[in-house]
């Protein structure tokens, strides 16, 4: 019986310590290569919000039709001592309402006080997510262990190791955006809910709210973690426990009540949000196209490679792999605990889903919007993992194979995000994925010149991978703003003799309609030649970039 309790004990020790490697490697990973990744449109318009200034004040800038530098240009991604919070705030009601401040003003403090370079944007978003491992830590307490479900620790770690090695969350947590940290406040939220139910005090439900609060205005698809919330609520304690039910509803009042100022702002500039949610329901995809596409959002939690036909056969096998682990939790455990993973990974995912099956979009087609749906199913794989794991009457060749199972499902994540992290583009940066190549071919010439009608965003994201003296003529188009400008062509071709000054000219265009190519074949005096652009594997080749002489100089 010693020697057991001994071997019982040794076995601890080992998988402890495999979850400490394990939870460093996460940290490495999140902090390795920031600079490395092409830094993309919405990581571009991004820094323009949380620098103070909106695409407008761009447009308006370049649109007079003079050759600066490509510095100039970049002097929209940087605070300039000038911009402050509340040019961050209006930056955002006026041209993104949709968007909630408190990340953008973390971004602000940020960028004044460490930086703003692409490294030092990314290094904020990669230090919020740290704060993930300790909420997975207290979500997985107050779920697993207070229940009665779990004695041992165990299931706390494995939740806070899959989280660190996860290619999704490394990859989200290397972004210059605010999904990180809407990850932290999902798990934070959710796990002061658990602990207000079973301790129902003024401060445990006052915590809740501050949770739910900052949750909101990090994003404001928490409105379907609320969601989840209540259902949970109304289902566990039902009639039984009025007192419980009281503080709950006390608590999401007040919460609305909190954020009922940005949600009036969100209701005056509604026309202003819709404008810019346009986009998700202005492309539609085959039913047989989104089901691969949710198969490979639950894949890429533990595996992604990017290499055919890996993914595609792993995600399938994870696929299985999650459905038996939602059915032993739901056999296993007691309702208080399956009903609220099943309800989180419902009710945030099923919203995006079934609009995009109807009506078409592509919603569902972003897994970051689906952030709390995928925390849950790793909540259930925790679950299935720690029982097979700590369960003392299972045998000894069963118990192996489960920890033979982790190591691999491990070994899978660590190998992703060994791969993510040497690319320079990935799946969640595929909008820019020429910009490395575009800018090798400008950045060659000897005294270039940029001609371009691209977006706001398109442009700041080029121009990180430009050299600061290349010169460009920009007349950029705006997407979100007020005066948002039609997308047709706007090119004012510049006099044959102003053009003569540059060793090369090039003229750039992302993914240009069939309308702009015409447009460009009409323009007179000038020769444009595509040039030949490598893309990164799985992104569409298109036409992006042109040479242009002029037919003086042709003949």
């Amino acid at each position: 019986m010693q020697i057991i309790k001994k071997y019982q004990s040794n076995g601890k020790f080992v998988l402890h310590f495999f979850f400490l490697i394990v939870l460093l490697l996460g940290i490495f990973f999140r902090f390795t290569n920031l600079d490395h990744k092409v830094y993309w449109y919405d990581e571009a318009i991004t820094s323009l919000r949380a620098s103070g200034y909106t695409e407008q004040e761009v447009v308006e800038k370049f649109s007079p039709n003079s050759v600066v530098s490509v510095t100039e240009l970049q002097r929209y991604q940087h605070p300039d001592g000038t911009r402050n919070l509340v040019d961050t705030a209006k930056s955002l009601i006026k041209e993104d309402p949709q968007h909630p401040p408190l990340y953008y003003s973390l971004a602000n403090i940020w960028f004044r006080i460490v930086g703003s370079s692409p490294a030092l944007a990314r290094f904020l978003p990669a230090l919020l997510s740290l704060i993930a491992f300790p909420c997975a830590y207290w979500l997985c307490q107050e779920l697993f262990i207070e229940t009665g479900v779990f004695t041992s620790t165990l299931p706390t770690y494995l939740m806070m190791g899959l989280i660190a090695v996860s290619p999704f969350h490394v990859l989200f947590a290397q972004e210059s955006r605010q999904y990180s940290l809407w990850a932290v406040t999902t798990l934070l939220t959710t796990a002061a809910l658990l602990r207000a139910i079973r301790l129902n005090s003024r401060a445990s439900w006052g915590l809740y709210i501050f949770t739910l609060v900052i949750s909101f205005y990090t994003f404001l698809l928490t409105g379907w973690v609320m969601i989840a919330h209540a259902l949970y609520v109304m289902i566990i304690c039902g009639f039984r426990n009025q007192k419980t039910i009281r503080s709950y509803f006390l608590a999401s009042v007040l919460s609305i009540v909190v954020f009922l100022p940005y949600a009036w702002i969100l209701i005056v500039n509604q026309s202003q949000a819709n404008k810019g949610l346009s986009w998700a329901s202005r492309y539609s995809l085959k039913n047989s196209e989104l089901r691969d596409i949710w198969i490979q959002h639950l894949g890429r939690i533990f595996f992604d490679v990017n290499q055919a036909p890996w993914d595609f056969y792993v995600h399938r096998v994870l696929i299985v792999l999650t459905l038996y682990a939602f059915y032993r939790l739901c056999r296993q455990t007691p309702i208080s605990v399956w009903l609220l993973i099943v309800l989180l990974t419902f009710a945030s995912t099923l919203p995006l889903m079934i609009p995009d099956l109807i009506s078409g979009g592509i919603r569902s087609t972003l897994a970051r919007y689906m952030i709390p749906g995928l925390l849950a199913v790793q909540l259930a794989i925790t679950y299935l993992l720690g029982k097979n794991l700590t369960s003392p009457s299972l045998k000894s060749w069963y118990e192996k194979f489960w920890r033979l199972f982790l190591v691999i499902l491990v070994t899978g994540s660590i190998l992703s995000c060994v791969v993510t992290s040497q690319a320079t583009v990935w799946y969640n940066k595929g909008h820019n994925g020429e910009n490395m190549a575009v800018a090798k071919i400008i950045n060659q010439a000897t005294h270039p010149l940029l001609i371009s009608d691209a977006s706001v965003g398109r442009l700041l994201s080029l121009s990180y991978s430009l050299n600061p003296t290349v010169k460009v003529l920009l007349q950029p188009r705006c997407a979100t703003c007020p005066i948002q400008s039609a997308d047709t062509f706007r090119i004012q071709m510049p006099v044959v003799e102003k053009l003569e000054q540059f060793s090369d000219v090039f003229l750039y265009r992302y993914n240009p309609s069939k309308d702009w190519l015409n447009e460009l074949a009409k323009q007179q005096n000038y020769k444009f030649e595509p040039i030949s652009i490598r893309f990164p594997q799985g992104l569409k080749e298109r036409p992006v970039l042109w040479k242009v002489d002029s037919m003086k100089k042709a003949e």
